[in-house]
């Protein structure tokens, strides 16, 4: 029947104790109802001392899903997983599978960017229990793949210069096609959405066309570079920063302004220079996308799909990006849950242009969290055809570095 002789066909295979986690795969796919039992955050270290936030949520038929939120400091990592817990118990008793219909409730019940990557991170985990329930990749349950073989590109700057570069050409030998750095080597960070009036300053601008120059003396003239700004321009200063830095010729100019979504703000940069405008890596919802979008200027937009509420609506932001003539590079961050997830995504969309994949520019340690890792050839991710998100959890090596908070 489903592979296990001693399972009855007159009794529920959710409700006998010997059937094995095969055959409750099998009574998934033969349409046995199956429900959320569990779902619970996984705050996780990794060398270096960040921390992953992670969700796995089990079902009553032991399939189970993992999905992971958008972190960059342990405060965030905390204030994301307080937001999972709200979360949770709604989940107990939905069908995993109803994936558009808890986006659709969920991110409208909270606000800000912690929420929607709590949301994010649940939304992922069902997509990752969807896959293995159909026995298929979730770019298969997207609508196909247009390709599995996904090119990349490497972030560096805005850490030790001279290692910056000694990477980045390595990288470029190493296959990459394409490097991101943030070449505002002497900018003070500022928090995003804190209006900026004074930057940058006359010994900014002279230190990033330094770095410029150098990277392109190393990289040479046509190969591909883009330029983050971190969101730490005024308006008129990220304006006399585009000039001085058109000369390099960069693919992008990334979130120039302190409000980097805003349209008002992105007509005024794009209106003053030649240099493509890109945004999107704080997208939380579609409604922004559309807000920025709606600007008219913006030529490559960068979501991050463990912050935006997940793969649905990054693929929604995709879609349309793809009727504006906007390219996709998708935004990806120190995890591993996240760039596979995004991966899906870019194996089907059209409109691709390249993925941010960290790859080896900060993750210089062998990774066992995750089985397999992601195959990182010749400037590109090759994705596998493995069912759902393609990756599990390393039981041993959680249980080493598993947060008690």
């Amino acid at each position: 029947m489903f592979g296990g002789a001693a399972v009855s066909a007159a009794l529920p295979l959710a409700l006998t104790s010997v059937a094995s986690a095969e055959d409750r795969l099998q009574a998934a796919k033969q349409g046995v109802k199956i429900k959320i039992v569990t779902a619970e955050p996984l705050l996780v270290s990794y060398p270096g001392g960040g921390i992953w936030v992670l969700t796995r949520i089990r079902t009553d038929q032991g399939v189970d899903g993992i999905g992971e939120g958008f972190c960059e400091s342990a405060e965030s990592a905390r204030a994301v997983r307080a937001e999972i817990l709200k979360i949770a118990p709604s989940l107990i008793g939905m069908d995993p599978l109803g994936i558009n219909a808890f986006v659709q409730k969920f991110k409208h019940l909270g606000k800000g960017r912690f929420w929607t990557s709590a949301v994010a991170a649940m939304e992922i985990a069902m997509w990752d229990i969807a896959g293995k329930i159909a026995g298929k990749p979730i770019y298969d349950l997207l609508g196909g793949a247009l390709r599995t073989r996904i090119p990349v590109y490497q972030t560096w700057g805005a850490f030790n210069l001279e290692e910056s570069i000694e990477k980045m050409a390595a990288a470029k030998a190493e296959g990459v096609q394409m490097l991101k750095c943030d070449p505002f080597v002497t900018l003070p960070w500022r928090t995003v959405g804190e209006r900026v009036e004074d930057l940058p300053r006359p010994e900014d601008i002279k230190a990033t066309v330094s770095y410029l120059a150098r990277l392109r003396a190393v990289l040479g003239e046509d190969y591909k570079i883009g330029c983050d700004g971190h969101w730490r321009m005024s308006v008129e200063g990220a304006k006399r920063m585009a000039k001085a830095i058109e000369p390099f010729k960069p693919v992008f100019f990334e979130e120039p302004t302190s409000l980097p979504n805003d349209p008002e703000d992105l007509k005024a940069v794009a209106a003053s220079t030649s240099i493509p405008i890109s945004t999107g890596e704080h997208f939380e919802t579609i409604e922004q996308a559309a807000s920025a979008l709606s600007s008219g200027v913006v030529s490559f937009i960068q979501p991050e799909v463990t912050w935006n509420c997940g793969i649905l609506e990054t693929f929604k932001m995709a879609s349309l990006a793809e009727g504006m003539g906007i390219r996709i590079a998708t935004h990806g961050h120190v995890s591993p849950i996240g760039i596979r997830a995004a991966s899906h995504i870019n194996a089907v969309i059209p409109n691709l242009f390249f993925q941010e994949h960290p790859g080896i520019s900060w993750q210089d340690w062998p990774e066992t969290l995750f089985e397999p890792p992601d195959r990182v050839q010749a400037g590109h991710v090759i994705l596998s055809d493995a069912p759902g998100l393609g990756m599990k959890l390393n039981e041993a090596e959680l249980k080493k570095r598993q947060m008690n908070e």
